[in-house]
């Protein structure tokens, strides 16, 4: 009787075990997402489907003139995945091939290596937007509203997945 009561909490507990792990590998794709420009930046506001267009470079400067830079992390990174669908259509590795035939002619998708490095680019690039986790911002920028909404309201554009 002791071997069957053994037996069950050991596959109770490997039941638990398995389900923190899927959750825990599932944390880092529902990260809350944020627009960026540099803080003296005048954008406060960028639509979606304006963004989108910069993206795809149909349009290439910002109404001030200013050439239009998005700096993202590395496109595998998991938290990325619902940025790059929305921003440029597909899965990571067809946004990853959008992105290399975007910067044949000039740089408009600069990948970085994490968030404090994507902070120091837009801070420093004049018409440069960035695309990070709420909880890296410093004051060195500015959150922008998406279709009129911020990274915590419903509804929001760039969520994590």
């Amino acid at each position: 009787m002791r071997k069957r009561s053994s037996a069950k909490i050991t596959r109770t507990l490997a039941v638990f075990v398995l389900l923190g792990m899927l959750a825990a590998s599932t944390i880092g794709a529902s990260k809350n997402m944020a627009l960026i420009a540099p803080a003296a930046s005048k954008l406060s506001d960028v639509p979606l489907a304006d963004l989108v267009k910069y993206c795809k470079g149909t349009t290439k400067a910002w109404p001030d003139g200013k050439n239009f830079l998005i700096v993202i992390k590395n496109p595998d990174a998991p938290e990325m995945s619902g940025v790059l669908q929305k921003l440029f259509g597909g899965s990571p590795a067809e946004a990853k091939l959008a992105i290399a035939k975007l910067n044949e002619g000039r740089a408009v998708v600069k990948v970085v290596g994490n968030d404090e490095e994507t902070l120091r680019v837009v801070e420093a690039t004049p018409g440069a937007v960035g695309v990070v986790d709420v909880y890296s911002i410093t004051s060195s920028v500015k959150v922008l509203r998406v279709d009129g909404k911020l990274p915590f309201d419903v509804g929001y554009a760039l969520k994590g997945n």
